[in-house]
């Protein structure tokens, strides 16, 4: 966050006093934008479902995939953990989970905004590796260790309800996990085997974030502009704005839209407009920005408003 210093400010009031019109701030902002999966899940609420297939491994991998999957996107939108629900379906090789119709009644079921869909993952062969020693191991119990290889491919399908696209977005991708188990190096390779049905759940987990970071937002750094006059309410509201403080900031401007200069109420409306796009209220923002350029359309009003209409698609 950039912050405004004293002899910033300084030069702010100095030029302001020296102008008749308005003068114009820059604030600098990282805005918050839409994943690169092309879905904007921020504020709203979601779902994580997969199916069960018959084989328990690729059952138990695509359970802790959408596990990982859904703990990641509640600490990526600052939301509750557990509040992305996880729910299982039994799997049915006749049934159309990733049509529409049926995604909106998994929707309507569990009363989110947005469900995401895993197909149960297709697993290749697993490779154990060779038994090799642990350098300083701590036990005698874990002083060998194999680490295997398992290829996988995961197919995930997503439907959002505020998505004005309205329509089924589906998502394909093929890894490798390399999950480690820890022996005194007698074990038979049946013994091993079994060992490495829990360690490779343990990297579906890990390998559910990763899945999960294509739906983060994309954050990116963008100058904005404010107008103000010369006098201590317009200076209060840019220091506000300047620390972010988008609400306290509109409360400033809005004291000063009765003023009969009609040029000092289209800028505070303006203002009003910023901050509104600021908090994320992307039609209040239009709203107001109409209302100042019937006033008395600004120079800034234009570049505001692309912003907004880019929002708004």
């Amino acid at each position: 966050m950039k912050r405004l210093s004293a002899s910033l400010l300084v030069c702010v009031f100095m030029s302001a006093v020296l102008s008749c019109g308005p003068s114009q701030f820059a604030v600098h902002v990282e805005m918050r934008h839409p994943s690169k999966s092309g879905l904007d899940l921020f504020a709203k609420t979601m779902a994580v479902v997969y199916t069960e297939d018959e084989e328990t491994l690729p059952t138990e991998f695509t359970s802790m995939l959408a596990d990982g999957f859904a703990y990641s996107l509640e600490q990526e939108y600052g939301q509750p953990e557990g509040s992305v629900g996880i729910y299982s379906l039994p799997y049915n090789s006749s049934a159309r989970y990733s049509a529409k119709d049926s995604l909106i009644n998994i929707l309507l079921d569990v009363g989110s905004d947005v469900v995401f869909l895993f197909d149960p993952a297709e697993l290749g062969g697993l490779s154990t590796g060779a038994t090799t020693r642990v350098p300083s191991a701590h036990s005698v119990d874990s002083s060998y260790v194999n680490e295997g290889r398992l290829p996988f491919s995961v197919k995930l399908y997503a439907y959002d309800s505020m998505n004005k696209e309205d329509k089924v977005f589906v998502f394909t991708g093929s890894s490798t996990v390399s999950p480690r188990v820890y022996s005194d190096g007698k074990d038979s390779r049946e013994e091993i085997v079994s060992k490495f049905t829990g360690a490779i759940c343990d990297e579906a987990w890990k390998a559910g974030k990763v899945v999960s970071e294509s739906f983060a937002s994309e954050w990116k750094h963008e100058q904005y502009s404010l107008l103000y006059f010369e006098s201590d309410p317009w200076y209060k509201a840019l220091i506000l704005a300047d620390r972010y403080e988008w609400k306290a900031a509109a409360d400033i401007w809005m004291s000063l839209l009765s003023s009969r200069d009609i040029m000092k109420k289209a800028c505070a409306e303006y203002n009003i407009a910023v901050s509104c796009y600021m908090l994320g209220d992307i039609p209040l923002a239009k709203k107001w920005l109409d209302l100042a350029d019937s006033h008395n359309k600004v120079y800034l009003s234009d570049g505001l408003r692309k912003r907004i209409e880019a929002r708004l698609k």
